[in-house]
């Protein structure tokens, strides 16, 4: 059953915006303030949890913080969920119920001061407990919307971010979301960097993150929006009649940031950066300022429009001219390829992206947005994906963690530690940005906001699942979350982003531009 809005029951109190015909802003504010500031342990064994609780116990009448306190008694808790294989994750400690977190904060250093180390946090962000949400929904109905949907780049090219509402400033949107997972920082590569599947107007922009699901956009012959899931990138060189394996496109050679390549195979881990010395990268006009990648002397020719070879460099500060690429070997890879390259030589550049749905036929007025993990396929939860997602709990051998520590996920642990990065992304409540199409075609594009109690609490992954459900959705998919989750619906944003500093500048977004 839908309400007049059109939104099922439990959105009762939703209030609506119409936009344009066929698309509509949804301003929805659930539950009540609830909770209190605590300190909480990493995740721990039965035998390290009670180890911890009985020196707790030991310890806690001689802290001064304890008039500040309703409660002192140290907790060992479940984990709300499983690991995505059905094992047990282990055991959560908390301790105190505090009104602020400066009181929380001073208990947490006289703690450390007896080696006893644990971490703020308000009870709300574990998923389970009530509290507020506030929740922005836009509702696409295709078949009646006129305008268009696309990505679009941050600055227009793969290197640079910007703020989602600058983005749609630029571009004239009526509503705008961030996008998918990228490069915040330069030990993953180029900022900036899509990190997944992009495809641009029909043009491949960003290689995937193998096995991850994909947003896909078409906007001809008419507006449609899909849920690719199990998505794959094959790239190749072929000169003369050789064929060469090509790592990437877009990016820095050697570092892989999220994983997931098949020469040789790697699974995707999220959050992580793989290194590999030999790589055959390939550039096209989307990449921008050539700088970063011609000024070293790995082996590089550049391929026009008509697959000839030629080695004069173009401007390094410019663009790529529309329809070029440039190709870089590094390591084992130059002296596999230099050799049989030269201005005589003719060089196919071959690329083909598939998914469980087959393979993908790019043309003009498609787009993809990277994302994950996928939160339903056929309307139920796929939670075993996760771990082939990258969400897996198995420690990593090799590789470097990559957490952003504006979004509260990393901790003072082993980086390969996957357990306490599961609890911490996937369980806890964060702002997250999903997507969900309906059996009829309908599209919801959500944004909780969240990690602030007093007024938005986000949502686990799980959580965000359940949402899609309640709004009828049958596949969906998150996006990049944390800091990044942002709407913006007539040039205003429609909450309060988590950084401390406001909205955070991403490397794409998702654009409805009405006609």
């Amino acid at each position: 059953m839908q309400t007049k809005t059109g939104l099922p029951v439990a959105f009762t109190d939703a209030t609506q915006t119409v936009i344009s015909p066929g698309l509509s802003y949804f301003k929805v504010d659930r539950g009540e303030l609830s909770g209190y500031f605590e300190l909480t342990s990493s995740v721990m064994s039965v035998t390290d949890a009670n180890a911890l609780v009985d020196a707790l116990n030991k310890h806690v009448s001689r802290l001064t913080i304890n008039s500040r306190s309703h409660s002192l008694k140290p907790k060992m808790i479940d984990l709300v969920e499983q690991a995505p294989d059905g094992s047990d994750l282990g055991k959560l400690v908390t301790i105190g119920q505090f009104n602020t977190l400066a009181d929380a904060q001073i208990m947490q250093q006289q703690l450390a001061a007896i080696g006893l180390q644990m971490r703020p946090s308000h009870s709300t962000q574990r998923s389970g407990g009530m509290g507020k949400q506030e929740i922005s929904i836009l509702k696409l109905v295709p078949s009646q919307y006129t305008g268009t949907l696309t990505s679009s780049l941050a600055k227009q090219q793969i290197t640079g971010v910007e703020k989602v509402s600058e983005i749609a400033k630029k571009n004239l949107a009526v509503a705008a979301v961030n996008g998918g997972f990228f490069a915040f920082n330069s030990s993953q590569g180029i900022i900036g960097d899509v990190a997944g599947l992009a495809v641009i107007d029909g043009i491949l922009v960003s290689e995937a993150v193998a096995g991850r699901p994909a947003l896909l956009i078409n906007n001809q012959p008419s507006l449609s929006v899909e849920i690719l899931n199990n998505v794959q990138s094959q790239i190749s060189l072929t000169v003369e009649d050789k064929n060469f394996y090509v790592d990437g496109i877009n990016r820095l050679s050697g570092k892989i940031f999220n994983c997931g390549f098949g020469h040789p195979k790697v699974v995707a881990i999220h959050d992580f950066v793989c290194h590999k010395s030999n790589e055959i990268i390939v550039y096209n006009h989307y990449f921008g300022n050539l700088h970063p990648v011609l000024s070293n002397r790995e082996f590089h020719f550049f391929v026009d429009q008509n697959n000839s070879v030629y080695f004069n460099r173009p401007d390094m500060s410019t663009s790529l001219p529309v329809g070029h690429r440039l190709v870089v070997a590094s390591g084992d890879s130059v002296s596999q390829l230099e050799k049989f390259v030269s201005t005589k030589t003719k060089v196919v550049i071959n690329q083909q992206v598939t998914s469980d749905s087959g393979e993908l036929t790019l043309r003009k007025g498609m787009y993809v947005i990277n994302g994950g993990p996928t939160l339903l396929v056929d309307g139920k939860q796929p939670i075993s994906q996760r771990r082939s997602q990258g969400w897996g709990v198995t420690p990593v051998k090799g590789g470097t963690a990559a957490i952003d520590h504006r979004d509260d996920i990393s901790e003072a642990l082993p980086e390969n530690n996957r357990i306490n990065f599961y609890q911490n992304w996937v369980l806890k409540r964060h702002p997250r940005t999903a997507v969900g199409v309906t059996n009829t075609g309908d599209v919801y594009v959500v944004v909780v906001y969240g990690r602030d109690p007093f007024k938005s609490i986000g949502a686990s992954i799980t959580e965000m699942s359940e949402l899609m459900l309640e709004l009828g959705v049958q596949k969906a998919i998150n996006l990049d979350g944390g800091g990044s989750s942002v709407m913006v619906v007539n040039g205003q944003i429609t909450g309060k982003p988590s950084d401390s500093n406001g909205e955070r500048a991403v490397a794409e977004a998702l654009l409805f531009t009405a006609k």
